[in-house]
């Protein structure tokens, strides 16, 4: 989701701390790729801001270190399991719903979103039971009209010997 401007400004920054370094095409890309996919300006930012206020090393923040910092800011947004059990008691999900929502908010989503998608969903064992298909009139093999298995497989393969 970061577009390779962004990525360049993110490299401008990181260069700022570094007495305004200049960067090149093939190093803006090399950055950009390495960078994950799903990663948001903000959070690269954030990344970065809390890279070098921690780093006493003068070493540079590079793309691994701003993928694990995101990664941690990530698990760390999600909820534990003891808060879900009371949000689903909260919410008054059960069973399947229940374990819809847990998915859900595992995945990162937020209370309101797990909840729309846990609510949604029916429930398999009331659902009306399925209609049978349709079959096509005329032509054409078809093995479920009163043929028997073994006359199936004498069509399909020579008799052994």
């Amino acid at each position: 989701m970061l577009s390779k401007g962004e990525a360049a400004a993110l490299l401008s920054l990181i260069n700022a701390h570094h007495g305004n370094a200049q960067w090149d095409d093939v190093q803006l890309d090399a950055f950009y790729s390495e960078l994950r996919s799903d990663i948001t300006a903000a959070e690269a930012r954030e990344a970065v801001r809390r890279f070098y206020a921690d780093n006493s090393t003068g070493r540079w923040c590079g793309s691994g270190d701003i993928n694990g910092i995101v990664r941690k800011l990530r698990n760390g947004a999600k909820p534990s399991e003891a808060q879900i059990g009371r949000e689903c008691e909260r919410l008054g999900l059960v069973e399947d719903q229940a374990w819809l929502y847990r998915r859900q908010r595992m995945m990162g989503r937020s209370s309101d979103e797990s909840r729309q998608v846990a609510l949604a969903a029916r429930d398999p064992l009331r659902l009306p039971p399925a209609k049978p298909k349709r079959r096509r009139e005329g032509g054409g093999f078809n093995p479920g009209l009163g043929v028997a298995l073994d006359e199936v497989l004498a069509t399909r393969r020579p008799a052994e010997s």
